[in-house]
């Protein structure tokens, strides 16, 4: 083969070792303040944020998919002693034409406290 390079890419890919570079966060478990831990009132409102890594091709992936990030999100706009009680999580992902584009994302919803 003339180019050994892009003969080494496609092994590489077509192998499923295809993760040239990654650059991700994803967490797996959360504890959450609960309102007892608080000082909570029924008037704390509910916020949601969220935090996505991203994909092309499955050989590139970067972004920050972690609750630290999604919380920072949900609290963006708020006071700076503010912090989620009572907090609930999703992640969800999707994957689009053989890993052309791949997007997984974690979401949080809790309600604000003030500490």
């Amino acid at each position: 083969m003339k180019n050994p390079l892009l003969l080494l890419v496609a092994a590489l890919t077509l192998s499923g070792c295809g993760l040239i570079y990654t650059n991700i966060h994803m967490a797996n478990s959360y504890r959450s303040a609960t309102p007892s831990d608080v000082k909570s009132s029924g008037a704390d409102k509910t916020v949601t944020g969220s935090a996505c890594v991203k994909s092309t091709l499955f050989l590139f992936a970067w972004g920050d998919a972690g609750y630290a990030a999604a919380v920072r999100d949900a609290l963006k706009g708020e006071p700076p002693n503010a912090m989620l009680y009572d907090v609930k999580t999703d992640r969800t992902g999707q994957a689009y034409i053989l890993g052309l584009y791949a997007k997984t994302c974690i979401q949080v919803t809790g309600r604000v406290a003030l500490q």
